[in-house]
């Protein structure tokens, strides 16, 4: 039987290993395919301290990077999508009354990119809405990555059949 991968992990490792210029010319790729999600992360930046706004990027590079390692590109996520699933995942977060992973439609991937955060941003000293604030848009970013990319392998696979 053959081990899964860890998408995610790898990613992590194959991205932290990057030089920053290799990290830079991957961001300015992603700006341009992505345009909606990284103009959305770009509008938001304020609202973050630069080590955090920097771990939600380095999360939408991570993100992009595992499901291309698994053989899953990501297509251009249109705007009303990002619309979507940011009035989603908010309500989803003020309905649980709790900001934790298990409120994310993926927590292992949750839970993998916010320790990267915690590590590289020092989450656990920020006040308890200033990590809220950082969950929900952590939980965004990957929720629009996600169903993109299911969406994608959707028409790939029926244009297969």
């Amino acid at each position: 039987m053959q081990k899964k991968r860890d998408h995610i992990a790898e990613s992590i490792a194959d991205y932290m290993a990057m030089s920053s210029e290799e990290q830079g010319a991957m961001i300015a790729r992603v700006m341009e395919d992505q345009p909606f999600l990284m103009g959305f992360l770009t509008d938001v930046a304020d609202e973050f301290s630069d080590e955090q706004h920097e771990s939600l990027v380095d999360s939408v590079m991570i993100l992009l990077n595992a499901f291309i390692a698994a053989g899953m590109p990501v297509g251009l996520i249109p705007g009303p999508a990002l619309e979507e699933v940011i009035k989603e995942r908010t309500e989803a977060y003020a309905e649980a009354d709790v900001l934790l992973p298990e409120v994310s439609e993926s927590p292992k991937v949750f839970q993998d990119l916010r320790n990267l955060a915690i590590v590289k941003a020092d989450l656990n000293v920020d006040s308890e809405q200033d990590l809220a604030n950082f969950n929900l848009m952590l939980d965004i970013l990957i929720t629009s990555v996600e169903r993109m990319a299911d969406y994608e392998q959707k028409q790939k696979d029926g244009s297969e059949a």
